[in-house]
């Protein structure tokens, strides 16, 4: 279980409004109040019923999964997901509590963590409705199911997720394969909205086998390299992926993991305090609580 002062909820929403192009009114909104406490967990679990409502071109969807003996509904804050009964979905648990205010506030929350551009459109190139089957097929693409994708472009958007999930998985050859082929695709999509996500993933899952290897100058440049791109979608809004960060100060790295901080800040703009909190900490010599951030 992962400590965070920040609840994920308000993580969203506030990412949410700057994705949408409302900066100003994220920069206007107020922190949440320093005594909050929140735990969470990731969780995966097929959905067992889908619930959905759109009305004048705004949509609602829901998932209800089993989770510790009961039935709970897994919120899209998004709604840009489109998730079948029987499909497995990757999910977050949190726990938040007030202990210093006056009103009891301990609060349990499910948030799907599966949310990507990628299945946001819901007609075609010209406009024809996308059918349930290939709505489907595309969220298979962005949970890094290669079988799913028919073209270039598409492998490119599963190729994230498939060497991530390998890593995972402990296929480290499997990984190794599967984020070369994807920085050697990067270069074709500059302009694509995944092109800053492929950027640091194919250089995270590298740095990290490199390290694991022993390596540690290929890993310090490879997480210096996951830093360098324009950000993206999700990098802008909820942070980068500090798993090879963690894994390097855990060897007693720290400048490079410094400098990498720098560079998330140029397209980070939200997560400032954060970075700077993380920054006074590593250079006390501690490792920070990366949260959520070692997920993403």
């Amino acid at each position: 279980m992962t400590k965070r002062v920040v609840p994920i909820l308000w993580v969203i929403m506030m990412g949410n409004i700057a994705r949408f192009g409302v900066p100003n009114v994220a920069a206007q909104t107020p922190p949440p109040p320093p005594e909050v406490q929140s735990t969470f967990n990731t969780v995966d679990a097929p959905v067992l019923k889908v619930y959905s409502a759109e009305e004048g071109g705004h949509r609602f969807v829901a998932y209800l999964v089993k989770w510790n003996n009961s039935e709970v509904v897994v919120s899209d804050p998004l709604a840009r997901s489109d998730f079948q009964k029987g499909d497995m979905i990757s999910f977050i648990v949190q726990k938040v509590s007030l202990p210093g205010s006056p009103m009891k506030v301990t609060s349990l929350s499910f948030l799907l963590l599966d949310a990507t551009p990628f299945v946001l459109d819901r007609t075609g190139s010209e406009g024809e409705a996308i059918s349930p089957e290939d709505r489907t097929r595309q969220m298979k693409i962005a949970q890094g199911d290669l079988d799913a994708a028919k073209s270039e472009i598409e492998r490119f958007y599963a190729l994230n997720h498939a060497a991530k999930n390998a890593l995972r998985k402990g296929e480290t050859e499997k990984a190794r394969v599967l984020a070369s082929e994807l920085d050697r695709l990067i270069p074709n999509y500059r302009n694509d909205w995944n092109y800053g996500n492929a950027v640091q993933d194919a250089n995270q899952v590298l740095g990290l086998i490199a390290l694991g290897a022993g390596d540690v100058v290929e890993a310090q440049k490879r997480l210096l390299a996951s830093a360098d791109s324009q950000g993206s979608p999700q990098m802008n809004s909820f942070g980068p992926n500090m798993q090879l960060a963690q894994a390097l100060l855990k060897k007693g790295e720290r400048d490079v993991v410094l400098e990498y901080f720098k560079r998330c800040g140029a397209f980070w703009e939200m997560g400032e305090a954060r970075l700077a909190e993380w920054t006074a900490s590593v250079n006390k010599g501690e490792i920070p609580e990366f949260g959520a951030n070692l997920m993403y």
